[in-house]
């Protein structure tokens, strides 16, 4: 697999089903904003707080747990996706939201792209936009979840290759949290994080880059966030150079909520 099996470039999206999943941690009416101000023509708002992401039962499963296949099957039924057809995702440079998107329907065994460079590319191609939401026929999907590899918190704790954290560096090392109780990172966990490895454009930089910031890593690879969010986007990246990594969905939040589970801090 390369980068054209994941990231699509706006000229070549074609016919295949666009969703809008613009979304921001730190305020979550944002992206449904920016929807109504205008999107992709025909795309219905995929929620990634309400679709994406499970109900929050228990604190070590994380911030943003994985739904099940009957809360995908509800929210992507209502948008009126179509199992059988390919689709697109877009977001807003320096979020995750598409990458997460990504990650989930390629874990229900749906076929998938990001649209590479999401919002501001597709305007700046010229792109047709809209600013009402499009008429929808609900669907009815029967999803099978499990199509992309998932590790449990045991797993990671002895984890036989590498494990990357992609968080901000000041949060691996434990300078600074701002959202969990708890600040370091998993032992043994190296720190690559994404937000580095973006352009500010919102594309992926090209292969030779992509390697060299992945360079030294061991397999096999798990990768994990604060929730399971932005290391979606790690996963991304170590797709489009020919790496399946596995996901720890609780990532640190879901760690760290945990008193027996070790702390790491510092490099």
């Amino acid at each position: 697999m390369s980068r054209v099996d994941h990231l699509v470039d706006p000229a070549l999206v074609g016919d295949a089903q666009v969703l809008d999943v613009r979304w921001a941690l730190t305020d979550q009416a944002a992206g449904i904003t920016a929807y109504r101000q205008g999107h992709v023509a025909g795309a219905p708002f995929l929620d990634l707080e309400t679709v994406l992401t499970g109900p929050h039962t228990d604190a070590m499963l994380g911030r943003h747990p994985l739904p099940d296949a009957a809360r995908l099957e509800a929210g992507l039924g209502a948008l009126g996706v179509d199992p059988a057809r390919p689709i697109v995702v877009y977001d807003q440079p320096g979020s995750s939201a598409a990458e997460r998107a990504w990650w989930v329907l390629r874990w229900a065994g749906l076929d998938v792209k990001i649209l590479d460079g999401g919002w501001p590319a597709w305007v700046a191609a010229g792109g047709d936009v809209e600013t009402t939401s499009p008429a929808v026929r609900p669907s009815r999907l029967r999803l099978t979840v499990g199509h992309m590899p998932v590790a449990s918190a045991d797993q990671v704790a002895t984890w036989p290759g590498t494990l990357i954290d992609a968080r901000a560096p000041e949060r691996f090392r434990g300078e600074v949290e701002p959202i969990d109780k708890v600040a370091g990172h998993i032992p043994g966990a190296i720190n690559r994080p994404v937000s580095r490895l973006w352009r500010a454009d919102g594309t992926l930089p090209d292969e030779a880059e992509v390697r060299e910031y992945f360079d030294g890593i061991r397999h096999p690879v798990a990768v994990y966030c604060g929730s399971g969010v932005s290391a979606a986007r790690g996963i991304l990246a170590l797709a489009t150079i020919g790496v399946d990594a596995t996901l720890f969905p609780p990532s640190w939040s879901g760690w760290s909520s945990d008193p027996a589970r070790p702390v790491a801090v510092g490099e």
